[in-house]
């Protein structure tokens, strides 16, 4: 990726689930303020105080979302929990050294969210929901 881009929520990234859809709007909207940041040139410690809230934001999801997962027995759950594992490690990494001495590049962080957001909904996330229906499930997120 090389010019940073917003993100523009279409129906591609909907996997079919309205409660989670608007918490994915919720994380592009989130990664689109990391997209402004560059643009305006800020100090890195609002980069880093905007990463913090999209990672707080995921752990919260996750969590839900894992919860969901379980509750209808979702079999490839274990290997989505350390999907979202390595994410938040990755990206807890990326915000403590942002503040050290060798803070890593902006477009390395913003270009790893981008990828795994993008690759994680459309791909990841949509099976569990093709799951659910597939096994005809009725459990709520």
């Amino acid at each position: 990726m090389e010019n940073l881009e917003k993100l523009i929520w279409t129906a591609e990234f909907s996997i079919g689930n309205t409660n989670i859809d608007t918490v994915h709007k919720s994380l592009v909207d989130i990664y689109n303020d990391l997209i402004e940041y560059t643009e305006s040139k800020r100090n890195r410690i609002e980069f880093a105080m905007i990463l913090s809230k999209m990672t707080d934001y995921s752990l919260v999801h996750f969590k839900k979302e894992e919860k969901y997962m379980q509750k209808m027995s979702y079999p490839e759950l274990t290997e989505h929990k350390r999907l979202h594992k390595d994410y938040s490690y990755k990206v807890a990494m990326y915000n403590i050294d942002l503040l050290g001495i060798n803070p890593p590049e902006i477009k390395e962080v913003i270009n790893f969210i981008h990828i795994w957001w993008v690759d994680h909904i459309l791909k990841i996330d949509k099976k569990y929901e093709d799951y659910k229906k597939e096994i005809h499930s009725n459990v709520k997120y």
